[in-house]
């Protein structure tokens, strides 16, 4: 599932009251909280986390992209529907998400908040990379489709079209033989549920409500290559389990071949969906230095 590599910020910089300080509201009347940080800066890049119920603001994955692919940029993060940086930090499963994270985060919610924000700050701004990794990567190609004038957009380990394809690969290389099947058949019959459901009932599934997953379950996760107006690049990790490799590298080569020229896919041997090694060693920073020097060359 797309919830092992998250993107997400913990070092907090100088930002302009004058820009930072701007608040935005969704269309229910809901401030979009958001941190920009560095704001004086030449060049703007945005980060999407990943799918986790935690705040954007106490992770460390974001600093490693940041500092190595666009160190002297403006950082622009976006917290999800219902939550801020007062929600201290849990890994994995954990019972206190807030009731309106659960009633509200959606992929679609993420998308609009991303598109309201960076088309609010990308005039103050001589170039804007959007970037982001698992769901975040998925986030930030979406956001790029609706918003023109990008400089580039980068997505690690985003995966497939198929939000319950990249699932059901997920079970079958993580759960015991034994216990496989059952696991499918629970899964499948959960995302029909979802999927046929015409009103919403009361589910928490790793971390997510029922308007996530109906949400979720019926998007086209690559549909914005094909029409997304800026140099996008993809890196994908071969030993990823919460994601399909092969599916994504073959759906990716499919859109490039039917004509969409400004698509870059890498695929990595050897690293997981948190890009670490056999050893269990992070290589993030590696891997985004290595196509940091094409994006800033563009």
């Amino acid at each position: 599932m797309k919830t092992a590599f998250l993107i997400s910020i913990l070092v907090v910089l100088s930002t302009s009251p004058a820009i930072a300080g701007e608040k935005y509201l969704r269309d229910d009347g809901t401030e979009i909280r958001y941190y920009l940080d560095n704001a004086a800066a030449d060049n703007l890049l945005v980060i999407f986390q990943g799918s986790d119920c935690n705040s954007v603001r106490h992770m460390t994955s974001v600093t490693t992209i940041w500092q190595t692919l666009a160190p002297n940029s403006a950082l622009l993060t976006i917290e999800k529907y219902g939550i801020d940086d007062s929600l201290p930090y849990a890994s994995g499963e954990r019972d206190d998400c807030p009731t309106k994270y659960l009633q509200h985060d959606t992929m679609t919610q993420r998308i609009n908040d991303g598109v309201q924000l960076i088309d609010a700050f990308k005039n103050s701004y001589d170039k804007v990379i959007v970037a982001g990794g698992s769901e975040g990567g998925s986030i930030a190609l979406a956001a790029a489709e609706r918003v023109s004038g990008l400089h580039s957009v980068l997505a690690l380990n985003s995966g497939s079209s198929s939000f319950q394809h990249d699932i059901e690969f997920s079970i079958k290389q993580t759960v015991p033989e034994g216990q496989r099947n059952q696991a499918l058949q629970g899964f499948r019959q959960f995302a029909d549920q979802i999927k046929q459901s015409k009103e919403p009932f009361q589910v928490n599934v790793s971390g997510h409500g029922y308007a996530f997953w109906k949400d979720a379950l019926e998007r086209d996760l690559l549909k914005p290559l094909k029409t997304i107006d800026a140099p996008v690049f993809i890196i994908q990790s071969l030993e990823d389990t919460s994601v399909d490799p092969e599916q994504t590298r073959q759906e990716i080569n499919k859109i490039i071949s039917d004509g969409a020229k400004h698509i870059t896919l890498k695929m990595l041997p050897g690293l997981d969906h948190g890009f670490q090694d056999s050893n269990g060693q992070s290589q993030l920073k590696n891997v985004v230095e290595g196509v940091s020097n094409i994006i800033n060359t563009k």
